[in-house]
């Protein structure tokens, strides 16, 4: 019954089931960093400098790329009812090491404006489980996101 609900949503991404990469996985991915980018419903020019540099460097793509990448994710997330469809697609694609270094990049975006807003943390949570990864992965990333940003991690 689940492998037809996936089968009816992923139209929404315009992606074949299986897909292991390619602009699925970059749309998915650019979806999660526009959904917390906004999490505290204001784009900071710190928090969108921060997203552009970490997808633009993690995908390797020019600044075209990246933009044609942007508005893409913003017409999926604004089609989509979830984030589940995202984190799924990036859950069953991508090794753990591969999600770890995605969970940090958020955590960065978090940080970007200095602080982090509760509904920030609230998300950063559920993105992790979503992801399959541990509360122990999500503090570790937070860690080292805000060493990063020269911020001391609570003790």
């Amino acid at each position: 019954m689940i492998e037809k609900w996936i089968k009816k949503v992923t139209h929404l991404l315009d992606v074949e089931e299986n897909d292991t990469g390619g602009e699925s996985l970059q749309t998915a991915t650019a979806v999660l960093f526009l959904e917390l980018a906004y999490a505290d419903f204001e784009l900071s020019p710190d928090e969108e400098g921060k997203m552009r540099k970490s997808l633009k460097s993690f995908f390797q793509m020019d600044d075209e790329a990246l933009d044609n990448l942007l508005t893409l994710a913003r017409e999926k997330r604004e089609q989509r009812n979830d984030i589940w469809l995202f984190t799924d697609m990036i859950k069953r694609n991508w090794p753990r090491d591969t999600k770890l270094k995605v969970l940090k990049m958020l955590w960065q975006l978090v940080y970007a404006d200095g602080h982090m807003d509760m509904r920030e943390e609230a998300l950063m949570r559920k993105l992790t489980s979503l992801l399959g990864l541990s509360h122990g992965d999500m503090i570790m990333a937070r860690r080292a996101a805000r060493e990063e940003k020269g911020q001391n991690p609570p003790g």
